[in-house]
């Protein structure tokens, strides 16, 4: 009898314990949940949110600048370095969710540093922006340039999509015509045939009054059902800055320290760069800049899953792909691996909240910073918004990639 009085003390005992355990954990987790909606509750409206996954896309764009990069196109490739997010975010404007994939041909002329330099077409803007801005104007100043070169080049060796469904365009930008004299140059003729098979429609950009230029752009554009446009040696450049700029910019340097991956060392390794190139990158543009940036990147869920890459464990545990408190200590990042299995929910709670509010806020800041730039252009003339570089591109494509059922909406983003 007094054995059995003993035995049920213990279970007691013990029930009690497992009673206190299970009550701290509960608690543990309502705290963290209460912490996860605290800032949400001024009522407004939540970020798009990204299941973690690789986005389902209906429409791609696959768009390609041959730019002239000689010492006369410095107005250019400034407006490129400072453009390139805004017009990006332009082409995202759409219904479905678009894919936009960019890759840049740099031209000069033989007897120069290089004659052309190539960005492949990518998905990833952070690496294309990163070579982007290794390349300064130089060279040239004896016309004509390896035009010829450089348009073969954005056709025939970038990594085109095969399907006929995706809207694919170069834009060729420069202020002097080809060389004619080159024996083995493939002629630019022979380059809008290549296109026009492929489906890549030419448009032209003329920087300048070059006569010559002027005649043979208007002969490239119209091989394949491409436009003519010209702009001056600027680039009809529109620059905004807004007062929001510099918290925006904030912001997205807090975002890109909230991305922790998990997996072998490699995979980890490989993402881990992608952030280091992200720091690189903030902190050495101007804040209107990393503004563009940060407006990119939270616009679709195709740019999302492109920023965050693969393995990314904030979303992943988001969406209930995994569970690090299950997984191997050596797949998770280091400052996780000495956790205990309930630190590591807890952890990735205040993680996914952390996020969550950055991101909302952000959201609210890009807004307010879209009504100030239109307040600021509805102050300039309309010819002049209309020439601009940014405009003529973006309408271009809104018209152009119509025809491939992308429906474009909106204005373009400055």
């Amino acid at each position: 009898m007094v054995s059995l009085s003993v035995h049920l003390k213990a279970q007691t005992v013990s029930l009690n314990l497992n009673k206190k355990t299970i009550m701290k954990t509960y608690i543990k987790h309502i705290i963290a949940l209460l912490f996860f909606y605290l800032c949400n509750s001024s009522a407004v409206t939540s970020p798009t949110s990204y299941t973690g996954t690789t986005a389902a896309t209906d429409n791609k764009v696959q768009i390609v600048f041959a730019l002239d990069a000689t010492g006369s196109m410095s107005g250019l490739i400034d407006t490129a370095k400072e453009k390139i997010w805004s017009i990006a975010s332009s082409f995202t404007q759409s219904d479905n969710n678009t894919q936009v994939q960019m890759g840049l041909v740099f031209y000069r002329d033989r007897g120069d540093k290089f004659v052309t330099k190539i960005i492949q077409i990518s998905s990833d803007l952070d690496n294309l922006y990163e070579k982007l801005m290794s390349v300064v104007a130089d060279g040239g100043g004896d016309a004509p340039e390896s035009v010829n070169q450089g348009l073969y080049e954005a056709v025939s060796k970038m990594n085109w999509d095969l399907d006929s469904s995706v809207y694919k365009t170069i834009f060729l930008v420069g202020d002097c015509p080809p060389h004619m004299n080159y024996q083995d140059d493939v002629k630019f003729p022979q380059s809008c045939q290549l296109a026009k098979k492929k489906g890549i429609i030419l448009n032209t950009i003329l920087m300048g009054t070059d006569v010559t230029a002027n005649r043979i752009w208007h002969e490239i554009a119209n091989c394949s059902q491409g436009e003519f446009m010209q702009v001056n040696m600027d680039a009809n450049n529109i620059a905004v800055t807004t007062p929001y700029d510099k918290s925006i910019a904030e912001l997205s340097s807090a975002m890109d320290g909230t991305r922790i991956y998990y997996g072998t060392e490699q995979q980890k390794q490989v993402q881990y760069d992608k952030q280091s190139q992200s720091t690189m990158l903030t902190s050495n543009i101007a804040v209107s800049t990393a503004a563009r940036r940060a407006e990119y990147n939270v616009t679709s869920t195709s740019n999302k899953a492109v920023y965050y890459g693969a393995n990314e464990l904030v979303n992943d545990y988001k969406t209930g792909k995994v569970q690090p408190d299950k997984m191997k200590n050596e797949e998770l990042p280091k400052e996780m691996q000495k956790m205990t299995p309930q630190q590591k929910v807890v952890y990735m709670q205040k993680m996914v909240h952390k996020r969550y509010c950055i991101e909302k806020n952000m959201t609210m800041l890009i807004a307010k910073r879209k009504t100030y730039v239109e307040k600021e252009l509805s102050k300039k003339n309309g010819a002049e918004l209309e020439k601009s570089f940014d405009n003529q591109v973006y309408e271009n494509v809104k018209k152009q990639a119509a025809t491939k059922n992308i429906k474009l909406k909106g204005k373009v983003k400055y």
